[in-house]
């Protein structure tokens, strides 16, 4: 089985990676890092290796704690995808750890 693994903890510094999963073993296929556009990477990703949508298993997000909008985004694209595709029900979806309350504040140049 394969599963994309989407890690957002940092906003700004976005993790996506297929794996192949046999048994309890992940091996790593490739790795996007960067600040990326989660969606067209898993889009890029799946198109290199030749695999489509339907063959990923399952989609994981790394729940946290980390940056509040990046485990949003992280979470929202993989419950949304796990979902459409009938991976999870609505009852199965994972919600972010935030770790604290929120600190929102306008990006740092």
């Amino acid at each position: 089985m394969y599963k994309i693994k989407i890690d957002t903890t940092n906003r700004y510094r976005k993790t996506v990676e297929l794996v192949n999963v046999i048994g309890s073993e992940e091996m790593q296929l490739a790795a996007v890092t960067g600040d990326i556009d989660i969606v067209a990477t898993i889009r890029d990703i799946l198109e290199d290796k030749g695999i489509t949508i339907e063959n990923i298993g399952e989609f994981e997000s790394n729940p946290g704690p980390g940056s509040f909008t990046g485990l949003k985004i992280g979470s929202s694209i993989a419950n949304v995808l796990n979902w459409a595709l009938g991976r999870k029900s609505i009852k199965e979806l994972t919600f972010p750890d935030y770790g604290r309350e929120p600190n929102i504040s306008p990006r740092k140049k």
